[in-house]
């Protein structure tokens, strides 16, 4: 291998450990579990948000169960708004729709609003970094 190549090539696997460090790191920052609130402190209609990995989250009763939906678009990631007087989110870069359960309604969004699994721990909402 002549000087010329032996360079190529170690720029070749910086980049490549370069981007993997940084994909690491990110994920270095990310909390797998986070304490929401107390179980009562919820609202028995409506919900509740939260900021969980610099994401918004939304957090309501359905029943005896809880349900925690991310709020961010599955069309191009920006946060989507709760509209109250119409009971549905919208995305407010390509006003992609989804109704109050997460389901697309309208739009480029290609799939519904995620959800993540939860734990219930002596009273308390426990939000898990891990999609349902």
């Amino acid at each position: 291998m002549n000087r010329k190549e032996f360079l190529k090539n170690t720029a070749v696997i910086s980049s490549a450990l370069a981007v993997g460090v940084t994909a690491s790191a990110c994920s270095l920052f990310e909390e797998a579990e986070m304490n929401l609130c107390a179980e009562h402190e919820l609202p028995v209609e409506g919900f509740k948000t939260f900021i969980f990995n610099r994401k918004k989250i939304l957090v309501r009763r359905a029943g005896d169960k809880l349900e925690i939906i991310s709020l961010v678009c599955t069309h191009k990631r920006c946060t989507v708004a709760f509209q109250a007087d119409e009971r549905i989110f919208v995305c407010p870069c390509h006003e992609g729709t989804y109704d109050y359960e997460g389901r697309v309604v309208d739009g480029p969004p290609p799939s519904p609003l995620r959800r993540y699994a939860y734990e219930l721990r002596d009273g308390r909402v426990w939000v898990l970094n891990q999609f349902v």
